[in-house]
């Protein structure tokens, strides 16, 4: 059930080799990890059983694994508003969640 592939990351992230295979499969991972934890809507698998994401899902995780190549060491100028997803991972994914009243 993924969102993206290991060659789509490495084609945005601009990865020419397969040195790194391991680490940006492991970002893409932990981005449709964090992208599934935030969204609720559900989406429908066809009759052969593949699900086709909105397109907003997709550069949504793949601006993700460009924020975890690029900050991670977790550096001091690494942006922050206080959410564990960037603002503009969420504001793809906004149309996507429903709103949560505690």
């Amino acid at each position: 059930m993924a969102i993206t592939t290991l060659e789509l990351v490495k084609q945005h992230l601009r990865y020419d080799s397969d040195d790194q295979n391991d680490l940006l499969d492991a970002y893409r991972q932990a981005a449709e990890s964090a992208v599934f934890s935030y969204v609720t809507d559900t989406f429908e698998a066809d009759a052969a059983g593949v699900v086709s994401y909105p397109a907003q899902l997709t550069q949504a995780v793949l601006l993700l694994c460009g924020y975890y190549d690029q900050y991670r060491n977790i550096e001091g100028d690494m942006p922050s508003d206080g959410n564990y997803l960037p603002p503009p991972v969420r504001a793809l994914l906004f149309p996507f969640r429903s709103p949560t009243v505690v």
